[in-house]
C-alpha cells in the first residue's frame, strides 16, 4: 500500500510532491526495502514515469532516466513500457535533453528493441485498449511536446529479431525506419538489377548514377534498409583481382560506397542534433535543414525503434524541385516563394504513423511489407564490418591506385566504426555481439597477414618501383591498421583476443626507425600493444631500441667534438656513457681515445666540479672492465699512451706539478684499485702486459 501511493504521487501535479516520491522510492531501493521485482509488476509506475516530462517543470531528470535505465533490464518491465508506447516517446525526448541525458536514452532504448523470448506476445485487444493512457489527462500535456499531443499515442511498430541477451556494444544501431512509394522502390530496384547485369557498361553507369544522382536523392539509411544495392557493390569488390578491366568495376564500387559511408556519417551527424548540423558553412536561410526540422521535427513518428529522430522520406511523384539529398541537408530544395513553398512541401511529407494510413489516400505505400524488410536491414555495425570484410583483402593486389582507394575507403568506414561500435564487443556475450567479435577478429588476422606480406616482398632483388609499391603499402596498411585497434581493442585486451598475425606485425612495425620518428603517436600504441602481447618480442624491441639509442648517443658525441667554441663537458660524458653500450655493433675504436682525453682533460682542471670527475670516472671504471676484451686492451693502450706523452722525456723542463695533471684521472683510488687487482691479473696479454 506504500508503494501504491508512492506510486500515485509520482503523477501529482506539484512538482515538489513528484521529485519526493522519487527519492522516497529510491532510497526504500537502496535500503533494499523493496526490490525492483516490486516495482516491474506496477504498470502505472512507468507512466508516470513517462509523463514525468511533460510537466511544465521536470526536475532530476538523470534520477528517472537511471531508474528506467534499471528497470528495463527485467523482461515484464520491457512489456510494460513497450506496450505504453515508450519507444516512441523517448525516441521523440531525446533531441530535447541535454547531451549527456541522451545517452542514458539509447541505453533505455536498447533495451526495448530486444525483447527476450520468454515474454509473452501482447495481444491487439490489451494493445489497443492501452494505446491512449498517456494522453488521458490532456490538462499536463504542455511539457516538451505541446504541440501535438498525439505523439503520446502508441505506435504499432512491428516487434524486433529475438535474442536471448542484450547487446551491449553497439553505440548506434539502425537509422529510423523510412517508407517509400512505389515510385522511389522502383528507381532502386532497376539500379539493383543493373549492378546485377553481366554488362560491364551498363555496370560502370550505373555506378556512376548511383554516385551523382541516386545517393543524393535517397537518405543514405535507404541503402541499408534496403541493402540489395549495397550487396551488389560488395559482390564487385571481389573484381579487383580480374583482368580484362574488371578491376575498374571495383574501383567504381569503392567509391560509391566511400560517397555512402560519407553520407551516412552525415545522416549521423543529422540525427543526433537536427536543430544544429548544417554541411553548408553559410548562415541559415529558410532553404536549410535547419528551417525543415522546426517545421517537421516535432509531428515525424519513426515506424523503427532506433535513437533519434528522422525526416520523412518524401514521394517522387509530383515532384517540381530538386529531391531531398542523402547528406543530411533535407528539404534544402525549398523554394523561397513564401507560404507556396511551404505547402508545396507539406504536401510532400510521407504520413506520421502506419496507424494513420488508412485516412491518407496513398494506397502505393501499403504494398510494402515493413516487417520482412526490418528485419532484412542492415545495422550500422554490419554496414561497418561488411565494408572491412570485403576490402581488406584488396589491399594485397599489385595496384597502387586500388590500395589508394580502398584506404580511403577504409578511413571513412572506420569513422563510422567509432560511431557505432564500443569496446564492450569482446565482453558481449549476446548472439550479435558475438558475431561482430568473429568477423573482427578475422579481420584484424587478415590485416596482419597483409601487412607481414608488404614488409616481406621489400628486398633488394625487386625492382625499384615494386619496393617503393610495397613500402608504401605496409606504412599506409599500418598506420590504419593501428587506428583501428585504437578505435575497437582496449590495450589491455589486446592479450587475449588479438589474433597472431596482427601480433607479429605489430612487432615488426615496432621496429621500423622511420615509421617511429615520422608517426611517435602510432609507435607509442604500437609498442604498448606489443607489451601486452609478447614479452619475447617486447624485450626483443627493448634492445634494439636501447641500441639504436646509443648509436645515436655516439654520432652525437663525435659530432659535439669536431664543434668549435666551448663544450659542455658534462653532456660529453652522458653521451660517451650512452656510447658505449652499443660499442658491441659500431665497433668504432678511435672512440675511446677520444672519451679517454675528455676524462684527462676534465681532471686536469681545478675548476672541474664533482660532479663532473665522479661521472667521468664512472665511464672510465666501465670502460677498464668492459666485458669486450678489444674495448678493454684499448682502454688500457690509451691510457698509457697518456702516461708516457705526460711523463716522456721530450717534457724534461716542464714542472713535475703541471706534467703530473695530465694523469690525474689514473691516480685516484678506484681508478688504481681497478688497474691493480684486475688489470695486473687480466688473462688477457693485451691488458696485462701494458698494465
Amino acid at each position: 500500500m506504500v508503494l501504491a501511493g508512492l506510486i500515485r504521487k509520482l503523477g501529482h501535479q506539484l512538482a515538489e510532491i513528484r521529485e519526493r516520491a522519487l527519492k522516497s522510492i529510491l532510497c526504500k531501493i537502496e535500503h533494499n526495502l523493496i526490490c525492483y521485482a516490486d516495482l516491474i509488476q506496477e504498470r502505472q509506475l512507468f507512466l508516470h514515469l513517462l509523463e514525468w516530462f511533460n510537466f511544465p517543470s521536470v526536475p532530476v531528470k538523470e534520477e528517472v532516466l537511471n531508474l528506467l535505465s534499471r528497470l528495463v533490464k527485467y523482461p515484464p518491465a520491457v512489456q510494460h513500457l513497450v506496450d505504453l508506447g515508450a519507444v516512441e516517446f523517448l525516441s521523440k525526448l531525446r533531441s530535447n535533453v541535454e547531451p549527456n541525458l541522451q545517452a542514458e536514452i539509447d541505453g533505455i532504448l536498447d533495451g526495448l528493441f530486444l525483447l527476450p523470448s520468454e515474454v509473452p506476445a501482447l495481444s491487439s485487444a490489451s494493445y489497443q485498449a492501452n494505446q491512449t493512457e498517456l494522453s488521458k489527462n490532456p490538462e499536463i500535456l504542455t511539457g516538451y511536446f505541446p504541440q501535438d499531443k498525439s505523439n503520446f499515442q502508441q505506435m504499432e511498430a512491428p516487434p524486433q529479431p529475438v535474442v536471448n541477451q542484450t547487446v551491449k556494444c553497439l553505440k548506434f544501431s539502425t537509422f529510423p525506419w523510412l517508407s517509400l512509394t512505389t515510385t522511389d522502390r522502383h528507381v532502386l530496384s532497376s539500379n539493383e538489377s543493373s549492378l546485377r547485369s553481366s554488362n560491364h557498361t551498363l555496370i560502370w553507369n550505373t555506378c556512376e548514377l548511383l554516385k551523382d544522382v541516386i545517393m543524393q536523392d535517397f537518405p543514405a539509411e535507404i541503402f541499408l534498409q534496403r541493402p540489395k544495392i549495397v550487396q551488389s557493390l560488395l559482390s564487385l569488390l571481389k573484381l579487383a583481382f580480374g583482368g580484362d578491366g574488371k578491376h575498374r568495376l571495383a574501383l567504381q564500387s569503392v567509391s560509391c560506397l566511400q560517397q555512402l559511408c560519407m553520407y551516412l556519417r552525415n545522416r549521423l551527424n543529422f540525427h543526433r542534433d537536427p536543430g544544429f548540423f548544417s554541411n553548408k558553412q553559410d548562415t541559415v536561410s529558410q532553404n536549410s535543414s535547419l528551417s525543415y526540422c522546426h517545421e517537421a521535427r516535432g509531428t515525424h513518428h519513426s515506424q523503427n525503434p532506433s535513437p533519434g529522430s528522422s525526416s520523412p522520406r518524401p514521394s517522387v511523384v509530383g515532384r517540381t524541385g530538386q529531391r531531398p539529398r542523402g547528406d543530411g541537408q533535407d528539404w534544402d530544395a525549398v523554394s523561397s516563394s513564401g507560404s507556396s513553398s511551404h505547402a508545396h512541401v507539406n504536401s510532400r511529407i510521407s504520413i506520421h504513423s502506419p496507424l494513420d494510413m488508412g485516412h491518407i489516400d496513398l494506397p502505393e505505400l501499403e504494398t510494402e511489407d515493413t516487417l520482412e524488410l526490418q528485419f532484412q536491414q542492415l545495422s550500422l555495425p554490419q554496414f561497418c564490418v561488411s565494408i572491412l570484410e570485403s576490402t581488406v583483402p584488396l589491399l594485397r593486389t599489385g595496384s597502387r591506385q586500388m590500395i589508394i582507394r580502398v584506404l580511403e575507403l577504409l578511413a571513412e568506414d572506420m569513422t563510422l566504426i567509432g560511431e557505432a561500435i564500443s569496446t564492450d564487443i569482446w565482453d558481449d556475450s549476446s548472439l550479435f555481439g558475438i558475431d561482430m567479435k568473429e568477423k573482427l577478429l578475422l579481420v584484424l588476422g587478415a590485416l596482419g597477414e597483409t601487412m607481414c606480406y608488404h614488409k616481406s616482398s621489400i628486398s633488394s632483388e625487386q625492382p625499384e618501383v615494386m619496393l617503393v609499391h610495397h613500402r608504401m603499402a605496409f606504412i599506409s596498411i599500418s598506420l590504419f591498421a593501428v587506428r583501428l585497434l585504437q578505435t575497437l581493442l582496449p590495450v589491455e585486451k589486446a592479450s587475449e583476443f588479438l589474433p597472431e598475425p596482427m601480433s607479429t606485425a605489430l612487432f615488426l612495425l615496432s621496429l621500423d626507425m622511420p615509421v617511429s620518428l615520422e608517426y611517435p603517436n602510432i609507435h607509442e600504441a604500437v609498442v604498448a600493444y606489443l607489451e601486452q602481447l609478447n614479452s619475447e618480442n617486447y624485450s626483443i624491441y627493448k634492445r634494439t631500441a636501447e641500441a639504436v639509442y646509443s648509436i645515436e648517443c655516439t654520432c652525437n658525441f663525435l659530432s659535439d667534438l669536431e664543434k668549435e667554441g666551448e663544450k659542455n663537458l658534462l653532456e660529453l660524458v652522458e653521451l660517451a656513457d650512452q656510447a658505449l653500450r652499443s660499442f658491441s655493433y659500431h665497433q668504432h675504436f678511435p672512440l675511446i681515445k677520444e672519451i679517454i682525453s675528455i676524462c684527462s682533460k676534465i681532471w686536469k682542471s681545478a675548476q672541474a666540479s664533482p660532479l663532473l670527475q665522479g661521472e667521468s670516472q664512472k665511464v672510465l671504471l666501465h670502460m677498464l672492465s668492459h666485458p669486450l676484451p678489444q674495448v678493454k686492451a684499448e682502454t688500457y693502450h690509451c691510457c698509457l699512451e697518456i702516461t708516457k706523452e705526460c711523463l716522456g722525456v721530450h717534457n724534461v723542463t716542464t714542472s713535475v706539478s703541471s706534467l703530473c695533471n695530465g694523469i690525474h684521472f689514473l691516480l685516484h683510488p678506484k681508478v688504481l684499485y681497478e688497474i691493480c687487482v684486475f688489470g695486473i691479473q687480466d688473462p688477457k696479454s693485451e691488458v696485462c702486459q701494458v698494465t
